[in-house]
């Protein structure tokens, strides 16, 4: 038993997972009984559009929704004509018409995904029984199993605990936004004690790159709703271009400290590193699991932003006492490469605070005017 509550966890992260299954049995059993009333030959087909039209939001089931309804027009159309090009020949000129057909509808698919659906499609009717009457009856058949499908899994979608796009952004930026405080702890820590971590960096590289990947997919369905006047929430294309020139800055600011930083430049540094990691360090510790608070907000990044400012007049020290001119050439770029970092991170920071009306607009909850903090001046 205690397995099985490992297994299932607790509603939060589960409770997605099971609105997704309810949805898509009720849309693969209501399409089927549909199409079956209708006395439609493979009603099954019906059931299984549905199945895979139904998705995690309703941006996401339209855009789907497209993709099969566009998909099996092309499908439908191309494998009625070389169906009754190749008739009732032999079953070798069937699947000359049937390769001929794929190799064609394949080469789009890899561009285009709606293609994929109308390799199948196509096959369906050109190797198709012949109970099912003459080409043009079995192309129709498809494409009104094809319509049923989608139409009832975008009913469902709107009527059966209904999720959309701008929640699932709000919960996965607060998800891995942690990720991005984690990789600058490590950076920063990397700059004052010169152990540069490059496992661990890349490992977190990796996750984050993934998680603007995702952020990319929730933005496209998140405008899809939008336009089809489904949600009504803000463009979310600033809030994810602050994440990803936060990303960036952060890779700027690993290549700085790939290397230890010069000892004679660290020694007039290191008062500001060590407030900076601290900062930083509170920070990745306050935000934990999500690095917003319970209503959405972005967490107050103020202190490492002034922690920055402080450093940054460190480095007009460091040009003044003529330390960084001593520097070799390599050094010195470097040096300069950390401290230009910095800077874009502290605006990269002030930005992101920027972004917490967005945020809590796509998370479904009010801003108060208290949660707008005033930023650091620059």
């Amino acid at each position: 038993m205690e397995k099985l509550v490992s297994w299932l966890g607790d509603w939060r992260d589960n409770g997605p997972r099971v609105r997704q299954a309810v949805k898509t049995t009720i849309a693969a059993c209501a399409a089927f009984l549909i199409a079956d009333m209708l006395d439609l030959p493979q009603s099954f087909w019906a059931a299984v559009v549905a199945i895979m039209v139904t998705q995690a939001s309703i941006g996401a089931s339209i855009g789907h929704a497209i993709d099969q309804f566009l998909g099996s027009l092309v499908g439908a159309f191309t494998g009625a004509v070389v169906a009754v090009i190749v008739g009732n020949s032999s079953a070798a000129i069937q699947i000359l018409g049937l390769a001929g057909t794929v190799l064609v509808l394949g080469y789009f698919a890899a561009a285009w995904v709606q293609m994929r659906i109308a390799c199948v499609n196509a096959a369906i009717i050109i190797l198709a029984q012949p109970s099912l009457g003459p080409p043009l009856t079995s192309a129709s058949i498809r494409v009104t199993e094809v319509v049923i499908g989608t139409v009832v899994a975008i009913v469902t979608m709107l009527l059966v605990l209904p999720s959309r796009a701008g929640p699932a952004l709000a919960e996965h930026v607060a998800r891995t936004l942690p990720l991005y405080f984690g990789l600058l702890s490590d950076l920063v820590n990397a700059a004052l004690t010169g152990r540069y971590d490059r496992e661990a960096i890349v490992g977190t590289n990796a996750k984050i790159r993934a998680a603007v990947g995702t952020n990319e997919v929730l933005r496209s369905q998140t405008r899809t709703e939008v336009a089809g006047f489904l949600a009504d929430t803000p463009d979310p294309e600033p809030l994810l271009t602050s994440l990803r020139r936060l990303w960036h800055t952060e890779l700027m600011l690993a290549r700085s400290v790939a290397a230890p930083l010069p000892a004679t430049a660290l020694e007039v540094l290191r008062p500001g590193i060590e407030e900076l990691r601290d900062a930083v360090e509170a920070l990745r510790v306050q935000s934990g699991k999500y690095a917003t608070d319970a209503r959405g907000h972005i967490r107050d990044t103020s202190d490492v932003q002034a922690a920055i400012a402080k450093l940054s007049a460190l480095m007009v020290r460091l040009r003044e006492t003529k330390v960084l001119a001593a520097l070799p050439m390599d050094d010195a770029m470097r040096v300069m490469t950390f401290d230009f970092a910095l800077e874009q991170l502290r605006q990269n920071l002030k930005d992101l605070a920027n972004r917490n009306k967005d945020l809590a607009l796509f998370a479904g909850v009010s801003v108060p005017a208290a949660a707008v903090r005033k930023q650091p001046s620059a």
